[in-house]
């Protein structure tokens, strides 16, 4: 398992910013989706790059 720091923004306005442990990038991706509510809001950029 690799820790991967995940940053969302809307605009310049940051909406999220974690770490979560995943396989690969794919696996933090679905991570993302599903435990938050991002589904529900506009979002410009995700960014996920492994520490």
């Amino acid at each position: 398992m690799n820790e991967y720091r995940v940053t969302v923004k809307n605009g310049s306005t940051m909406i999220l910013s974690e770490v979560i442990v995943a396989e690969d990038e794919r696996e933090v991706l679905g991570t993302l989706l599903i435990t938050s509510e991002l589904f529900n809001q506009p979002f410009t950029d995700i960014r996920i790059l492994e520490r």
